[in-house]
């Protein structure tokens, strides 16, 4: 037979778990959407010039 003081335990740890993965999942969509922001930046950025070597770039 389990104890209320095991039970609330048990209660305590699944809410301190569930904390954790919410925290966890709020970290995992900003570095998500930094990812979609650079990935936007290399869509709309367009080759560099091609400049041939043996003509300086400057």
């Amino acid at each position: 037979m389990v104890s209320k003081t095991q039970s609330l335990r048990w209660l305590e740890n699944l809410k301190r778990s569930q904390r954790l993965t919410a925290r966890e999942e709020r970290r995992k969509q900003e570095i998500m959407e930094i990812f979609r922001e650079l990935y936007e930046i290399s869509v709309r950025l367009e080759d560099p010039p091609d400049f041939p070597p043996w003509r300086p770039s400057w």
